[in-house]
């Protein structure tokens, strides 16, 4: 008998010695077709909702005012033909990072998100960004063929809140070449309002002239340029109770390559309902060395109705222009998301 409480007891003080890890993801499919002029593709595949995933995360109060943690976010591929995937088809790390948090602020080391795309996040449902329609402020995070939104060996540093304001510092520690990222940000909120700033630098790199096309998975024409690409966001969000509002600007510029775009979009529930409405326009504008300037203009409409807070069902409709080849981009989809 006193054998088995002790092992229980060790057991137990074991137990409460390791970090809190929690186990969280989402899976969502949807119905989806692409659509232009010239071509016309239908799929089993995930829309805007949320991103196939699972995710754990970890920490631990190390007292004295301060606490770790930790995340390792692994992305699942939709297992698609027809549309593009990030990763090729197959599952790759959205996050990696560790994280401690002090009295002095917060640093974290990793795979992370760049701050200056975490500003562009819309979210006026409760859901993540809206996405098709976003042609051009996506643009200002394309980089070959990939989204610049993530950076391998970052680190990040965030400021205590003073008054409703704090203050960011990211950079990727490389020293040269496309990998070198360095960049800051200051963000403040105050109730239901919040706006924020961001600027991010990135060694030689190429950019796309306005954006990708996502019919084909295609991009149109890239230039590197020989200097640093700036990029650049102003994010401004109220929730008025009733409805959420956005404006977003964005701008990513080097030596051979221009891009600007302002992105609107708006959401609110519907009373008595379990029926969510959103809407978002974006209008963009890029400018290539010795070439004649482009622009794009989108639109999005989403209806979401929620059966409970972590499954909903959607449909979404959304199209895009660009007026370097007259292309237009229409998408619509019925989808159904779950969150764990």
């Amino acid at each position: 008998m006193k054998k088995t409480l002790v092992a229980v007891a060790a057991i137990a003080a074991f137990a409460s010695a390791q970090a809190q890890v929690t186990l969280s993801g989402g899976m969502d499919y949807a119905l989806v077709q692409y659509s232009t002029a010239a071509t016309k593709s239908k799929a089993v595949g995930g829309d805007s909702n949320q991103f196939n995933n699972i995710k754990f995360t970890a920490s631990e109060d190390l007292g004295d005012g301060m606490k770790v943690s930790a995340t390792y976010d692994l992305g699942l591929s939709y297992h698609l033909s027809s549309t593009n995937t990030e990763g090729n088809g197959g599952n790759f790390t959205r996050e990696s990072h560790v994280d401690l948090a002090t009295s002095a602020g917060s640093i974290a080391l990793g795979r992370q998100y760049t701050p200056i795309f975490l500003a562009a996040t819309v979210d006026p449902v409760g859901l993540p960004a809206l996405s098709i329609g976003q042609e051009a402020l996506n643009s200002v995070f394309l980089t070959q063929s990939a989204r610049d939104v993530r950076n391998n060996g970052s680190f990040a540093y965030v400021t205590p809140s003073f008054s409703g304001f704090t203050g960011n510092y990211f950079t990727t520690m490389a020293s040269t070449g496309a990998g070198a990222t360095v960049g800051y940000g200051l963000k403040y909120a105050a109730g239901a309002f919040s706006a924020e700033y961001q600027t991010q630098q990135a060694g030689d790199e190429g950019v796309a002239y306005y954006a990708n096309d996502a019919v084909a998975g295609t991009n149109d024409a890239w230039t590197a340029g020989t200097n640093k690409t700036k990029r650049q966001m102003g994010a401004f969000k109220y929730d008025a109770g009733i409805a959420n509002f956005v404006y977003i600007y964005g701008s990513a510029k080097n030596n051979a390559l221009g891009i600007a775009t302002n992105y609107l979009a708006a959401g609110a529930p519907i009373p008595g309902t379990k029926f969510s409405v959103a809407a978002g326009y974006s209008m963009g504008s890029s400018t290539v060395a010795n070439a004649s300037a482009k622009s794009t203009r989108g639109n999005i409409y989403r209806v979401n109705y929620g059966f409970s807070k972590r499954t909903t069902a959607y449909y979404i409709y959304g199209s895009d222009q660009s007026s370097a080849n007259t292309r237009t981009t229409t998408s619509s989809s019925i989808g159904l998301s779950h969150s764990f």
